[in-house]
C-alpha cells in the first residue's frame, strides 16, 4: 500500500470515528436525523477505508448496460433505507436503556441487524 492508498484509511477511519461519535451522542437524546447523518458518514469512511485498502472496484457505467438506472437507483435506496433503520434501530436502543422497556429493545435488534444486512448487500454485494 502507497502512501495516497494509506492517507485514504486514515482520512476514512476519522470521518467513520466522527460519524459513530455523531451516532452515539444523538442516539440517547432521541434525535433521529443526527443519527442519520453520523451513519451516513459512517458510510462514507467505511468506502474511503475500502479504496485505501483495495482499490476502487470496477464501476460499470450506464452505458454498459439498460439496468444502470434502474441497478443506481436500486443501490442508492438500498443505501438510504440502511442508514434510515440502523439509525432508528440506535435511537430505539437508546429509549431502551433509558426505560428498560423490553418492546423497544427488540425493535431495535431487529432494526439494526437489518439495516446492516441491507447496507451491507447493497455496498459489497454479499451479505457478510
Amino acid at each position: 500500500m502507497n502512501v495516497g492508498r494509506s492517507a485514504w484509511v486514515v482520512v476514512g477511519s476519522l470521518v467513520l470515528c466522527a460519524g459513530l461519535t455523531l451516532v452515539g451522542v444523538n442516539a440517547f437524546a432521541g434525535r433521529l436525523w443526527r443519527v442519520v447523518a453520523g451513519f451516513a458518514l459512517f458510510v462514507v469512511g467505511y468506502r474511503a477505508m475500502q479504496y485505501g485498502v483495495h482499490g476502487w472496484p470496477a464501476i460499470r457505467t450506464l452505458r454498459d448496460t439498460s439496468d444502470g438506472l434502474a441497478d443506481l437507483l436500486t443501490q442508492g435506496g438500498g443505501l438510504a433505507a440502511s442508514v434510515l433503520l440502523a439509525a432508528y434501530g440506535f435511537v430505539l436502543m437508546g429509549r431502551a436503556v433509558q426505560t428498560a422497556e423490553t418492546t423497544p429493545m427488540l425493535l431495535s435488534g431487529v432494526s439494526v441487524v437489518l439495516g446492516y444486512v441491507i447496507g451491507h448487500r447493497v455496498a459489497n454485494d454479499e451479505v457478510l
